[in-house]
C-alpha cells in the first residue's frame, strides 16, 4: 500500500478554487478505487496552502491512471487543468509506503 500527498501552494486567496478542482479529483479517485481521500488547508505555516492525500495498492496503477487522466482529457478533467495551472505557484508530491 503506498500513500501519495499532493503539496500545493495557491495564490493569494485562491485555495478555495484549488479545494473545489480535488473534490472533482476525488471522484476519478473513486472510481479508481483509492483509499482514505482527504483534503487539508492550512491552518498554521504558508498561507493557501491546500493538501490532497490518498492511498492506492500499486505505483504501476496510479501512473498509468495519471498519465490517461491527460491524455485526451474530457471537460471535468481540462477543468482541473486549467485550475491547477492558473492558481497553483508551486507544488510537489510525496509518495511514501505505508506500513502499518
Amino acid at each position: 500500500m503506498y500513500m501519495m500527498r499532493e503539496v500545493y501552494q495557491a495564490e493569494r486567496g485562491k485555495a478555495p478554487e484549488m479545494v473545489a478542482a480535488f473534490k472533482t479529483l476525488t471522484k476519478v479517485f473513486e472510481e479508481a478505487g483509492y483509499a482514505n481521500r482527504r483534503i487539508y488547508v492550512d491552518y498554521s505555516g504558508p498561507m493557501d496552502t491546500v493538501v490532497c492525500q490518498w492511498e492506492f495498492d500499486s505505483l504501476d496503477q496510479y501512473f498509468t491512471m495519471e498519465r490517461a487522466f491527460f491524455v485526451n482529457p474530457d471537460e471535468n478533467a481540462q477543468s482541473l487543468i486549467d485550475t491547477m495551472n492558473t492558481h497553483a505557484v508551486s507544488g510537489y508530491k510525496e509518495i511514501y509506503e505505508v506500513i502499518q
